[in-house]
């Protein structure tokens, strides 16, 4: 076992944890979850700094992939799905999300100079590449036992939240909330 192996284990999970934590968080952005001891500014900059913690994390994922070189997986697998002949379908869902989040993170970069319907339609891609990348765990992670458990309460911990989120009025639907929206520092 390699100290790459291991870290792309490790990584591998961590990245799915902050990615539903990043959905959680967007979900409560969008829908105004705030509160005075949590005000919507902080609530969205943590879901800003999660997202960049979980790119960091999913870097060295794939990073330590590729370097590892226990199964052929190049820098061009990276961002050309199901190119590679290692579990091609599974690896290659990985590099499905990966390009989804890509997406995601140009288009939030470029939100400013793109319209904000647009922006919200490429935003809700945040939800199929989350759905991807636990499906690519699924199938690729070697640890079958450990990625089950973290894959289940992590969908468990998506529905709970879109549940909640169907079942509660958004904020500002609600004239008997009154939480003081405060503008969050580009």
């Amino acid at each position: 076992m390699s100290v790459f192996w291991l870290a792309t284990r490790a990584t591998g999970e961590l990245s799915l944890v902050l990615l539903t934590a990043v959905v959680v968080l967007g979900i409560a952005t969008a829908r105004g979850w705030a509160h005075e001891r949590w005000p919507e500014a902080v609530v969205t900059l943590l879901h800003r700094n999660v997202s960049l913690l979980s790119v960091v994390f999913l870097a060295v994922h794939i990073g330590t992939t590729v370097l590892d070189g226990f199964v052929p997986i190049g820098w061009i697998d990276v961002v050309i799905p199901f190119a590679q002949s290692y579990r091609t379908l599974w690896v290659g869902l990985g590099t499905v999300a990966f390009d989804l989040l890509v997406t995601v993170i140009v288009t939030s970069l470029l939100r400013h100079r793109i319209a904000p319907r647009a922006w919200k339609l490429v935003h809700l891609l945040s939800y199929l590449l989350w759905a991807v990348a636990i499906v690519h765990g699924l199938g690729a992670g070697t640890d079958r036992v450990l990625t089950r458990a973290v894959a289940a309460a992590m969908v468990m911990i998506v529905l709970i939240t879109l549940a909640v989120r169907a079942l509660t009025p958004h904020r500002a639907d609600d004239p008997s909330v009154s939480v003081a929206r405060t503008r969050v520092p580009r």
